[in-house]
């Protein structure tokens, strides 16, 4: 296998890893955001997706949490409620993705010395991030939408 389907394959066993932690994300997003505000998840996942430094991502997650009072909105659901959606979102993609990142360098011997590995490094944290992101977001669209048959079954 070549070593870019390699990083793939790789991404892509971490995205299936981090699945329920972007669905506890996406429901703080909707708890938080309501429907009132998808138009900033959209633009968050746009970001995600055409950005070329991680930096950007963070810098759209900071200015909404600047911003807007919702982004700073903490989750009853979550174990720490006291933790807003923004700064929780940050976090998670500066540790937890840092972690899983540390993963697939060492499974695919990804060094962190020369100038080629700290790219490849960068490309794959972005991917990591984008992967987690969409996710999210989908989650995010999931619970906003109107109740679905089998959950209205259930009421």
């Amino acid at each position: 296998m070549n070593p870019e389907m390699k990083i793939i394959r790789e991404v892509s066993d971490q995205a299936e890893n981090f699945y329920d932690d972007a669905v506890k994300l996406g429901d703080h997003a909707a708890d938080a955001l309501k429907a009132a505000h998808r138009s900033q998840m959209t633009e968050l996942e746009n970001i995600a997706e055409s950005a070329l430094k991680s930096s950007d991502i963070f810098d759209y997650i900071k200015k909404q949490s600047a911003r807007f009072h919702y982004w700073r909105q903490a989750f009853a659901g979550h174990s720490d409620t006291k933790i807003g959606f923004g700064e929780r979102l940050k976090t998670y993609l500066e540790k937890d993705m840092a972690e899983k990142l540390a993963t697939i360098c060492k499974r695919l011997d990804i060094g962190n010395s020369s100038d080629e590995d700290k790219q490849k490094r960068r490309r794959i944290y972005l991917m990591l991030i984008r992967q987690f992101i969409h996710q999210m977001v989908a989650e995010y669209e999931y619970q906003i939408s109107p109740a679905p048959a089998a959950k209205k079954k259930e009421a």
